[in-house]
């Protein structure tokens, strides 16, 4: 009985790309590279998938949209599974995670430093409600607005 009701958690890849937020494509190619495993095989021979799999892809998504790279993904797990023990693995486990989260920092202070030029061009902006002239980069320009600025934020030059 225990069995059974095991069987009944599992998932097929549908529902786990599905609960993940992610393509059922994507799961079978985090299968395929050996991110994930399945528990099992359904009698018409679909891949089952204990529910902490779900967890598994959600994360490594989460760690995908914020450019971490699957490659360096890849290595923690290729590190853990080469590894006979914790005490074996951590090291080069510790030292990859702090070297992405180096990576992540700057590009949060990258993030941080475009933000405020964003800032800084929304309240250039927010000025210009009313002007009742053509929005051209002679125009904008010579606009009472931006000379009286020591510095053009970054995002309205670009779109002068």
């Amino acid at each position: 009985m225990v069995a059974l009701m095991d069987t009944k958690k599992r998932l097929q890849i549908g529902n786990v790309a599905r609960r993940a937020g992610t393509t059922i494509r994507t799961v079978r190619y985090y299968l395929e590279e050996g991110f994930i495993q399945a528990c099992e095989r359904s009698l018409g021979g679909f891949y089952l998938f204990s529910p902490d799999v779900v967890d598994k892809v959600s994360f490594i998504q989460k760690l995908t949209s914020l450019g971490m790279p699957l490659k360096e993904i890849k290595t923690l797990y290729r590190i853990r599974k080469e590894h006979q023990t914790g005490n074996d693995a951590y090291g080069l486990v510790l030292e990859q995670l702090m070297k992405e989260r180096d990576l992540m920092d700057q590009k949060i202070k990258e993030y941080m430093q475009l933000r405020d030029e964003l800032d800084q061009a929304i309240l250039l902006v927010s000025e210009c409600k009313g002007c009742s002239l053509r929005p051209t980069r002679e125009n904008c320009i010579a606009c009472d607005i931006v000379t009286r600025r020591s510095r053009i934020p970054l995002p309205f030059g670009a779109i002068l």
